[in-house]
């Protein structure tokens, strides 16, 4: 069998050809990277059209659009995807994906660049194409146009700042107007209509109006973790100046105990100085708070730094959310806070099923009421060497199928996904109150082999 070589964004992007188009034009690659952005199509549509790839090192040359409307990642996947390089308007793309998987989730992203604006004129700005950067203490050089698209200076020359990484539906930028200085903008350049331009993911932590603590921003960075092993999980702060004098902090983090037990904290490769004392939690374990004083200085000189970190053990397959409920730098409340995630891939050849509503982990609803049954099933994943078939069916206390939610390929890089019940059969028909069975079957395409598991499923009425 011979295997594609497997190429960096920098191989499809370095040229020194004039026109800059892409030594890989028009042939078909394989190619690795981090995903750092999304991208949406212009208009009125909210649908995500793509996203943006990076080496993981950062820098001129390391990015590149990967143009698809079938696949969403999340940023910090490691992806490998093939398909034909194309040069959409001296633009450089991957279209016509013929394979898309993700390695691992909840990488480091990769560095963001800092520029000057001039860096992003017609004749230099090709090596940022797709890339991470970022410019600072620029000014407001003209208002949003009706394509909500607005120039800064910073001094060396303009830059266009675009809104392609944004929904079209609802979005604004901050006010401004002309002349006044912002601290700092990033996002990753796209080429369009001759410019050059800077798209921001999101207005908290992409733009920065005013530097100072204040506006720090703080996020947990999502991991993958295996099933009953330890992990560390970082908190990511923005930079802090050693201006500000910010010697202590104060976090309030929400989790779910029942998909992971908290361990302890470590300050290995972090910011913070010296261990913190002990947490508390609250009696329902649901709140994590971590109170940290130091007679020196906390700094970071770039964003994306180690605070300090989490330490979990994931008791529970599939996602569980960790949340900043609140955070204080002295006695500055942070706003710009971003949850993260902790994810356990299934490793096992089986077929797990979990069976609960919004409200609770009963597999007990009432559909008469609107209430849900929530279907989280999954297996091994293509990953890990299983093609897989999902079956989810419905059966009556007398073994007679009633309905079948899930018939589907699984394609979760996770191995586990969900499915909202309405409580109906296959005619559309509410299911009366009794005992019924949900029923997971997992078929391997490649080898037939089946796993099954089977729970009981409560429809009730609520006693008037």
């Amino acid at each position: 069998m011979v295997f594609a070589q497997v190429r960096t964004c920098y191989d499809i992007q370095y040229t020194t050809a004039v026109p800059a188009n892409s030594p890989y034009a028009n042939q078909a690659v394989t190619v690795q990277g981090i995903v750092v952005a999304p991208v949406f199509y212009t208009g009125t549509s909210t649908t995500n059209y793509g996203f943006v790839i990076s080496d993981p090192e950062g820098g001129p040359w390391r990015g590149l659009l990967v143009f698809t409307n079938r696949y969403f990642p999340e940023l910090g996947d490691l992806v490998e995807v093939a398909g034909t390089v194309s040069e959409y308007y001296e633009f450089t793309e991957l279209t016509s994906l013929s394979s898309y998987t993700v390695l691992s989730q909840g990488n480091p992203l990769p560095p963001v660049t800092v520029i000057p604006t001039s860096a992003l004129g017609s004749t230099v700005g090709e090596q940022w194409e797709s890339c991470m950067v970022k410019v600072e203490n620029v000014t407001i050089a003209s208002t949003p146009s009706s394509y909500n698209e607005f120039n800064v200076n910073d001094g060396s020359g303009p830059a266009q700042i675009d809104d392609q990484c944004f929904p079209r539906s609802g979005f604004t930028w901050p006010a401004m107007t002309i002349g006044q200085v912002w601290a700092s903008i990033q996002g990753v350049v796209d080429w369009s209509f001759s410019y050059y331009g800077i798209n921001p993911r999101n207005t908290t932590t992409d733009v920065v109006i005013v530097d100072s603590v204040q506006n720090a921003s703080l996020r947990v960075q999502t991991v993958t973790a295996e099933l009953n092993e330890s992990i560390n999980v970082p908190i990511l702060t923005s930079r802090l100046k050693p201006a500000w004098g910010v010697s202590s902090y104060t976090a309030e983090i929400g989790i779910d105990p029942s998909k992971l037990e908290f361990i302890g904290l470590s300050i290995d490769e972090c910011i913070t100085n010296q261990m913190p004392p002990t947490p508390t939690i609250s009696e329902d374990g649901t709140l994590i708070t971590i109170t940290y004083a130091s007679q020196e200085p906390i700094i970071s000189t770039t964003d994306d730094t180690p605070l300090i970190k989490l330490i979990f053990k994931p008791t529970q397959y599939g996602e569980s959310t960790i949340s900043i409920e609140s955070f204080r730098y002295d006695n500055n409340t942070i706003s710009s806070l971003t949850s993260g995630k902790v994810k356990v891939p299934i490793r096992e050849s089986i077929a797990w099923l979990n069976l609960g509503t919004a409200t609770s982990t009963k597999n007990i609803f009432d559909p008469a009421l609107n209430e849900k049954l929530i279907i989280e099933y999954g297996a091994k994943t293509a990953n890990s060497g299983i093609n897989a078939r999902v079956f989810v069916r419905i059966y009556d206390s007398k073994g007679v199928l009633v309905a079948t939610p899930v018939n589907k390929v699984l394609t979760s890089a996770l191995g586990i996904e969900t499915y909202v019940y309405d409580g109906r059969d296959s005619n559309m028909k509410l299911l009366p109150v009794g005992v019924y069975y949900c029923s997971l079957e997992i078929v391997d395409r490649e080898t037939g082999k089946k796993e099954k598991t089977v729970q009981p499923v409560v429809i009730r009425t609520t006693m008037k």
